[in-house]
């Protein structure tokens, strides 16, 4: 699936798991918009297989991403690689080009947002009370996350920094999966994502 993980014992972990599932037309009855289109899907049973919890740091936080169809598999798999989970690290409110909220597809309402959790394994020190939970930046390439993540991220924990199923290598982070090339890291992103949707601190 992917190469061996990384050697070290990393005191943050970023995952974006690629949820296997498909999205159904309601007219016809076919599946349709599948993330398989975009990437390489992965089965929950097959994720929990991972060995994450031999680099993770004895005082580790994992930030996990996740749809709402696969919020049971993120627990089960918070669990299994060795974490308790803490809270709803953030928010993503998903933006249009114009700056307004994007609205999209949903099984019952319309999907706005994406969540990511907080995991924690040991006692990981929060280092900066301030940091907060939504996050406004416009959406990107499919399934491609905000950059924000990464400063707010350091600003709530200490690293070293491991990020899986990375599709980008982000400056100080080590990055893990088959797609750590697909997207040119931008430090300038994060800062644009601050400037034009409110700043947090």
């Amino acid at each position: 699936m992917h190469s061996s993980l990384p050697h070290g014992q990393f005191g943050c972990i970023l995952a974006d798991p690629p949820w296997s599932f498909k999205t159904w037309s309601g007219k016809t009855g076919t599946p349709h918009r599948s993330a398989n289109d975009h990437y390489v899907t992965t089965a929950t049973s097959r994720l929990i297989d991972i060995p994450v919890a031999e680099v993770a740091a004895p005082d580790c936080a994992l930030f996990m991403w996740v749809v709402d169809s696969h919020i049971p598999d993120a627990l089960e798999l918070g669990r299994a690689w060795g974490f308790e989970m803490k809270t709803r690290a953030f928010t993503w409110r998903k933006l249009a080009a114009n700056g307004q909220a994007r609205i999209g597809m949903g099984y019952w309402t319309r999907k706005q947002t994406e969540l990511c959790f907080l995991f924690t394994r040991g006692k990981p020190r929060r280092k900066d009370k301030g940091v907060r939970e939504i996050i406004d930046a416009p959406r990107r390439e499919h399934s491609r996350k905000p950059d924000e993540q990464y400063e707010r991220i350091e600003a709530l924990v200490d690293g070293p920094y491991l990020e899986l199923f990375a599709r980008q290598a982000w400056p100080g982070w080590t990055a893990w999966g088959n797609e750590t090339g697909k997207y040119a890291a931008d430090i300038s992103t994060a800062a644009n994502d601050n400037d034009l949707f409110g700043r947090v601190a």
